[in-house]
Formats: C-alpha cells, sequence, structure tokens
C-alpha cells in the first residue's frame, strides 16, 4: 500500500489540505474538535508527513555529514558515537563517510555531502591533509556558506568552528594522577608516526614525569611500526629492570600487553602498564593494566553541539574554537 499524502487523508476527511496541515501542526486557528479528528483519522490511517517536503519548504533537512578517517580506527568511531548521539538527541540524522586515510577521498566525501543538501558537516581530518597542508577542498565547502565543524586534529591556519584537544595538556593532565615511587624505573613507547600530535603527547608525559613525580631518568622506545618491536619492549624490561610501561596508543597497548612474558610480568606483579585506550572493557579485566581514556566519545559530542548550535542560530558568528585539555575521569 502507498503511503497516504495530505492530500488524500485531505480527502478522507472532507477537509481542505492547509486545515488538516494546520491542525497536525496543532495551530491556534484550527478548533480543538477539528484537531482531535484529524490526528485520530491520521492515526488510523497510519498517516506520516513527507519528511523531505517539510524540509525542502523549510529549507534544511535535519540531516549532518561526518566524514573520518576510518571506521577501523577506535577513536574515530567513538568520535562518530559521540556525534550521533547528540544528533538524536536534536532531532538530527548523521550521515557518515570515511576518507581512508586519503586528501582526494576527503575531497569526494566533502563534494558528495554538499550534493545531498544537508544542513553542515564535521569532518575529522586525515593526517595527509594535514601534513602535506592541502586545504583548499576546505576551504572551498566553508567559503560556499557551508556551516562546518573541524574536530580532533585541527590546523590553526583554517578558519572555522573547532573543537580539538591540547595533547600536551591532556598527557600532561592523566600522566601527573597516576601513582608511582621514587624507585620505579619508567619506560614510554612511543607511536612509529611522526604526527605532530604524538609529539605533543610524549612531550605532555615527559613533563609530568619530570615535573610531578621528580623522574629525571626515563627510557623511551619508538615503536617501527611492525610488531615485532615488542620484543625491543620485553628487551627493555629485562635490561633496564623497567618496571612501569607508559604507552601512547590502544594498537601498541594490546599488541604489547598479547605478549606472553609482557602478561607473566602483569600477573606476577614486575610490571604495570598505563595505555591511552578509546575503551575500558578490552582491559578491565588484564591485572596491572590501567588504560587512560581518549575521551573520543566526548570530543563527538561536543563538536556536534557546537554544529548544531551554529544550525540553531545559538552560537555567534564569530568563529569559537573549543580546547579541550583537562577531562575528569582521565583514568578509567
Amino acid at each position: 500500500m502507498k503511503n497516504l499524502t495530505l492530500k488524500d487523508l485531505s480527502k478522507i476527511l472532507n477537509l481542505s489540505p492547509s486545515t488538516v496541515s494546520k491542525a497536525l501542526n496543532n495551530s491556534p486557528e484550527i478548533s480543538d474538535i477539528t484537531k482531535k479528528r484529524v490526528k485520530e483519522v491520521a492515526l488510523e490511517y497510519k498517516y506520516r508527513p513527507n519528511s523531505l517536503g517539510l524540509s525542502l519548504k523549510k529549507g534544511r533537512t535535519k540531516t549532518i555529514g561526518v566524514i573520518i578517517p576510518s571506521v577501523l580506527d577506535r577513536f574515530s568511531a567513538k568520535l562518530f558515537i559521540g556525534i550521533e548521539k547528540v544528533a538524536h538527541i536534536y532531532g538530527y540524522n548523521a550521515i557518515l563517510c570515511t576518507s581512508n586515510y586519503s586528501v582526494q577521498r576527503e575531497d569526494e566525501n566533502l563534494n558528495f555531502l554538499s550534493d545531498k543538501g544537508i544542513d553542515g558537516i564535521i569532518i575529522s581530518l586525515t593526517d595527509e591533509t594535514i601534513v602535506q597542508e592541502k586545504y583548499e577542498h576546505i576551504t572551498r565547502v566553508i567559503n560556499s556558506g557551508m556551516p562546518v565543524v573541524l574536530t580532533n586534529k585541527v590546523p590553526n591556519e583554517l578558519n572555522a568552528h573547532k573543537v580539538s584537544i591540547d595533547f600536551y595538556k591532556e598527557a600532561y593532565n592523566s600522566i601527573k594522577n597516576i601513582k608511582l615511587s621514587k624507585n620505579d624505573k619508567v619506560l614510554i613507547v612511543d607511536s612509529f608516526s611522526d604526527a605532530i600530535y604524538f609529539d605533543k603527547r610524549k612531550k605532555g608525559i615527559l613533563d609530568a614525569l619530570n615535573t610531578e613525580h621528580q623522574f629525571k631518568d626515563v627510557e623511551l622506545l619508538k615503536s617501527n611500526g611492525e610488531e615485532t618491536f615488542v620484543k625491543d619492549v620485553v628487551s627493555k624490561i629485562k635490561m633496564k629492570r623497567i618496571n612501569v610501561l607508559i604507552i601512547s596508543n590502544q594498537y601498541l597497548l594490546e599488541t604489547i600487553i598479547d605478549d606472553m612474558e609482557v602478561r607473566k610480568d602483569l600477573e606476577t606483579g614486575h610490571v604495570c602498564v598505563y595505555g591511552y585506550s578509546n575503551q575500558k572493557s578490552s582491559f578491565e579485566n588484564i591485572k596491572g593494566v590501567t588504560a587512560i581514556s581518549q575521551r573520543g566519545k566526548f570530543l563527538g559530542e561536543q563538536s556536534a553541539q557546537l554544529l548544531i548550535s551554529q544550525l540553531e542560530g545559538n552560537v555567534e558568528d564569530t568563529l569559537k574554537a573549543i580546547r579541550i585539555d583537562s577531562i575528569q575521569k582521565r583514568l578509567y
């Protein structure tokens, strides 16, 4: 059976389409008796308004576009969960696109979303875009008048609404809260990536260990991007008598604690691990492992809040930048 239109409903009720529409929208021009009758018949015939038609009439679709590097990247996935949660609360739908870490795909996704007539876009830029400083596709969309919020890793050069993490401060504030004794031997395991945010996180960790915990001599190990680096971690633990590991991202954390020798050290209490993670559940049953929240969902919520405030006219025309640093519950 085809969907009942407003015109069909008006014929059943023997009322004009205008009267039916006003009754469904609780217009004061229509009597309560007529409103009640119209709504009862609409419910009986399972009438649903044409949301696309209403959106076009109002000049809005109540839909936002979201571009993230990959759904396999857990931080990005959490980011989208936070965005979708807030969008749903305000009655918006979210269309998800992935750039697959490519500037070209980012450009294609922006064109696709713009052609769909969505209300606004939230984009988490891929490292390739930032490292190569290729922002033409972003500025083109912003200059077209499309409301845009940049989230996560945000270049200062781009003039747009922004929600980003202060990676130095979030690292400093999380590490200052961990419990260490003066006899502990600490090893920081760093990502193989040269992305600037990892450098800022490393500096925040080092400065917190130095200033807050008075550690002057800390071991550093940079991953080679292959799982074989775990052998280097195990070697460092034995040779340097390391008993505290601080690990800079979830992939490294998972790979290291999956190693049998590291797991044995955790179980015997010879080693404890602090690692940046997007979820608690993977590690909560493993003795000696403490996950440090990266707050991807919270970042997504803040990004959606800023975009929707912009769409609803609740934010000033001046560009707004939100920097997230000292977030409660850093340690799960």
